[in-house]
């Protein structure tokens, strides 16, 4: 990275961060650091801008959050005092002590300074964690709601029209002169739920159309997208059957 690359950007950034921190000084020079972020000289000491501030600053200046810049600006490290040279006097030990003194107190600023960044970090990253946890937890609520909307959707079409997606018919044996034999109903599940009871009623008629009688045979647990065949009983008389499903139940659609 070349000297002063990003000088157009971290200069308006510069003037950013001094609402913040007023102490910053004047830019002088810059260049991208090792670990990948930006090292700038100030008049007055030296600021480390993220790489990641300065190129989401570049592409949108009003696009910051506001954590974001006071982050930056807390880590500005001013330079050492300038000492004045130890007066002629014979109080050389005096400066030499205040010296010391003004050392230490800058070695507690710089370490306060840097215990202030790390605990603003900290408790951005805290913050921006649980607001993704969030959003992620309403996305997949708002998943999970649009799912049963559909599936309660898809379940209401087909018990509104269940006579067409569950029938039943019959073959049979008979006789001319009136006798029914072998009759066996098989009802059709075209759903994608199970019947837990389906009541066929089966109708025996006469050859001129009169009823001669009805049995009921009843169905458990039929599978979707299945057929289930039960075998009614005979009958001495009659020449045709009728089936007519009489009652459906499915604890899956509501019925």
């Amino acid at each position: 990275m070349q000297l002063d690359e990003k000088r157009h950007v971290i200069m308006p950034l510069l003037d950013e961060l001094r609402k913040y921190n007023p102490a910053i000084g004047s830019y002088e020079k810059s260049m991208m650091t090792e670990s990948f972020d930006y090292s700038v000289k100030l008049s007055n000491g030296l600021i480390r801008l993220p790489e990641e501030l300065v190129r989401d600053y570049e592409k949108s200046p009003g696009g910051i959050i506001l954590d974001r810049i006071k982050s930056a600006a807390a880590k500005f490290v001013p330079s050492n005092a300038t000492v004045a040279p130890p007066s002629l006097t014979g109080e050389l030990p005096l400066g030499k002590t205040t010296k010391g003194k003004r050392r230490t107190i800058i070695l507690i600023a710089s370490i306060a300074i840097v215990a202030v960044v790390i605990i603003i970090t900290a408790i951005f990253l805290i913050n921006r964690k649980q607001q993704r946890d969030e959003e992620n937890a309403a996305r997949h609520q708002e998943q999970l709601d649009s799912a049963n909307t559909a599936a309660e959707a898809a379940k209401t079409a087909v018990r509104n029209r269940i006579r067409l997606y569950v029938t039943a018919n019959c073959t049979y044996s008979y006789r001319l002169i009136g006798q029914i034999t072998n009759l066996k109903i098989t009802v059709t599940n075209n759903t994608n739920y199970t019947m837990d009871a389906v009541k066929v009623r089966a109708i025996y008629l006469k050859q001129q159309g009169g009823v001669y009688k009805y049995e009921e045979v009843n169905f458990n647990g039929i599978l979707p997208h299945s057929v289930m065949t039960l075998t009614a009983p005979d009958s001495d008389r009659g020449t045709h059957v009728q089936v007519v499903i009489e009652t459906i139940s499915s604890s899956q659609l509501g019925l």
